[in-house]
């Protein structure tokens, strides 16, 4: 990325995980990450992101007051056309998925990483709290940084159910 090479080795654990630690970028981006897999038999894969930036990620949670679509507020059509004069804002959505365990990942997307755009505003996925937020946060930036909203929010649920059992344990919290 950005002319450097990263190496990483990746090990059959049976889980389809690998990391790399990417330096820290002083300019922004866009950037084109392209992640290659040497196999046994000699060949190679690749994969590429692209348009990649680097800027600031705020997490969007709560409950159904932070889970309210863009497309369900007053002015809804003004916000959501509109949406396509921040494209240094990006949006991703965790989908609603249960589990009776933690889990390390997240069981499903509602909506991947885009483009601030009205598609991506206007989708049932995208919190109105927190595209507001977030735009809001952008407009204020005397540098324009871009700005990532990852929204996770799930009416009706406690935050316990969003802790770790160890750290609940740890501070005497009982479901």
């Amino acid at each position: 990325m950005n002319g450097k090479i990263y190496r990483t080795r990746s090990y059959s654990t049976n889980e389809s995980i690998w990391s790399v630690t990417l330096d820290a970028e002083s300019q922004e981006g866009p950037f084109q990450l392209i992640a290659t897999q040497k196999m046994s038999n000699g060949s190679q894969k690749s994969i590429s992101l692209n348009d990649i930036l680097f800027g600031d990620v705020w997490l969007c949670s709560g409950q159904s007051n932070m889970g309210m679509a863009v497309q369900k507020m007053f002015n809804s059509s003004i916000e959501i056309e509109n949406a396509a004069k921040y494209p240094k804002v990006r949006l991703f959505a965790a989908s609603k998925q249960q589990s009776i365990k933690p889990e390390e990942e997240l069981l499903g997307i509602g909506l991947k990483w885009s483009i601030a755009s009205p598609v991506s505003v206007g989708n049932a996925y995208t919190s109105a709290v927190c595209w507001l937020y977030g735009r809001m946060i952008y407009e204020g930036l005397d540098d324009k940084r871009p700005i990532g909203l990852i929204h996770t929010s799930w009416g009706g649920t406690s935050i316990e159910l969003w802790s770790p059992p160890e750290v609940l344990k740890d501070c005497h919290v009982s479901m």
